[in-house]
């Protein structure tokens, strides 16, 4: 019988609670399960088999991973399952991001490993995997849905090279970026960091070679610890300011961001612990139109409806 700890989708421990493997997940209550993408030296990724006896049998896999055992920390448990499922032993392992998913009733906590291990000295655990091969980033991230079994993880390789769209321009910055419509009611979910007094919505910049909807997917995941699906697509800004923060402290920007309202879940919890791009810590708040607090975009005060399905077009200009 295997043990599972309790959690809440904070990843907090809910003591005095264990979970037994195959037996229902209480709603509100999670698991933890981590992932670890595995890239050698050479910039190759290892894939690693399904057995044919496992559900989605015979698809690849672009990680290691599994269940924490009770008592074990997500850590403890990339690291076993790691050793366990392709027996690479190492420490090196780099967390990378965390999803809550309620629908799997589990938190996922994603790990990188970066290896150079003898690429031909994979060990197969019976039952588990039935082969493995190391491909390219690009051949990783072309790879269908009917051939690996979870897109998230291609999602996480793609962030870890992809450059920004943030494009010098003259004297000035172009910013191709997304931004994350979450609603509770008459409140709207935004972020305030420790240098800056103003909110400012959820979302980033839009990395080299994803689509407007797979960017505001990520960075929901990567600022709320939440997967959410997109709705659909709400305004477009295009936003002429002055930068303020370093290495483009008071540069002219142009930005064009694609604002999206998202599908939030009943239970949603977000997990706040995101930073900006020059590493000022980051949280989660909740605002309303009334909000004395400024707030950008300005127009989530009096504009957001989710009723309305229409794209609207708004410029805002701090500069001439």
């Amino acid at each position: 019988m295997e043990l599972w700890d309790a959690y809440d989708a904070r990843l907090r421990k809910i003591e005095g609670k264990t979970l037994v493997r195959g037996e229902p997940v209480p709603e509100g209550v999670y698991h933890l399960v981590c992932d670890i993408i595995v890239r050698h030296a050479d910039g190759s990724y290892l894939l690693m088999k399904r057995d044919p006896n496992k559900h989605w049998g015979g698809m690849w896999e672009a990680t290691a991973g599994g269940s924490a055992l009770q008592g074990e920390t997500p850590f403890d448990c990339a690291v076993r399952e790691l050793r366990e499922e392709t027996g690479i032993i190492t420490e090196s392992l780099r967390e990378v991001g965390r999803v809550v998913s309620a629908r799997n009733r589990a938190i996922f906590v994603e790990f990188l490993c970066q290896t150079h291990w003898d690429k031909a000295n994979i060990t197969l655990q019976k039952g588990e995997t039935c082969d493995f091969r190391w491909v390219s980033r690009e051949t990783l991230l072309a790879m269908k849905r009917e051939e690996l079994v979870t897109e998230r993880m291609q999602t996480y390789i793609g962030e870890l090279q992809a450059p920004d769209l943030t494009l010098p321009c003259g004297d000035g910055m172009v910013n191709i970026r997304v931004g994350a419509i979450i609603q509770k009611g008459d409140r709207f979910l935004m972020v305030q960091n420790e240098r800056a007094e103003y909110l400012y919505s959820v979302g980033g910049r839009v990395r080299f070679g994803e689509s407007m909807e797979q960017a505001v997917v990520r960075e929901v995941r990567e600022e709320t610890g939440v997967e959410m699906t997109v709705d659909h697509l709400g305004f477009v800004h295009e936003n002429f300011f002055i930068g303020d923060a370093p290495p483009h402290l008071g540069s002219q920007f142009y930005e064009i961001s694609f604002y999206f309202y998202m599908n939030v879940p009943k239970d949603f919890a977000p997990i706040s612990g995101s930073l900006t791009s020059d590493g000022c810590n980051e949280r989660l708040v909740w605002a309303t139109r009334n909000d004395p607090r400024t707030i950008f975009p300005e127009f989530f005060r009096n504009a957001l409806s989710r009723e309305d399905t229409g794209v609207r077009h708004i410029v805002t200009r701090e500069w001439e």
